[in-house]
């Protein structure tokens, strides 16, 4: 998301994980900025981390586009990233924007990330990779169908990341029934 945001400057662009690590990394769940370490915290604490993430968010004046995902797997456990309550507190909220890549694509990048260190998704299954892109989109059809708005779905892959961009650029003008 970092090499497009200079596309979105109406928006602010806020990572959720960013927020809810710097929320924990705050209150010293954890000690540093990984998102691999707020991972293994127990599934209470994570929700209590991200209740306030979403209050952060939710009170944000200005226009936000939130960098999420809709479910995270851990260990074949998938907690969900978009829960419905969570969503209903965002005010004008008007599209779901799905970016996915092929599994490959998935992996390498994964093997390539030295920030974050993911070797379960370098060493995941395409059966495990589709289940959790399966999980994604079966969530976010539902949420789009239940709050009536659109999802659009964008393929980034490798070496095309422009395209996807004027992808984006162009569903959220959509989205947004204006230019961004």
């Amino acid at each position: 998301m970092d090499k497009i945001a200079p596309r979105f400057k109406n928006f602010k662009i806020v990572n959720f994980a960013d927020v809810m690590i710097k929320i924990s990394t705050e209150k010293g769940y954890i000690k540093d900025a990984s998102h691999d370490l707020f991972r293994t915290l127990p599934t209470s604490m994570q929700n209590k981390i991200k209740d306030a993430a979403w209050d952060f968010i939710s009170s944000q004046k200005e226009d936000v586009m939130v960098d999420t995902h809709a479910f995270v797997e851990h260990t074949g456990r998938f907690l969900p990233g978009l829960p419905m309550n969570d969503l209903k507190r965002l005010k004008g909220l008007c599209g779901l924007f799905c970016i996915d890549a092929p599994n490959e694509t998935l992996r390498q990048r994964a093997a390539r990330d030295h920030e974050r260190i993911r070797p379960e998704i370098v060493g995941m299954s395409d059966l495990t990779l589709n289940n959790y892109r399966y999980a994604n989109i079966s969530a976010l059809s539902f949420i789009s169908t239940t709050l009536d708005i659109p999802m659009y779905v964008i393929y980034n892959e490798d070496g095309k990341l422009s395209q996807a961009a004027d992808l984006l650029e162009s569903h959220m003008k959509d989205a947004f029934n204006s230019s961004i």
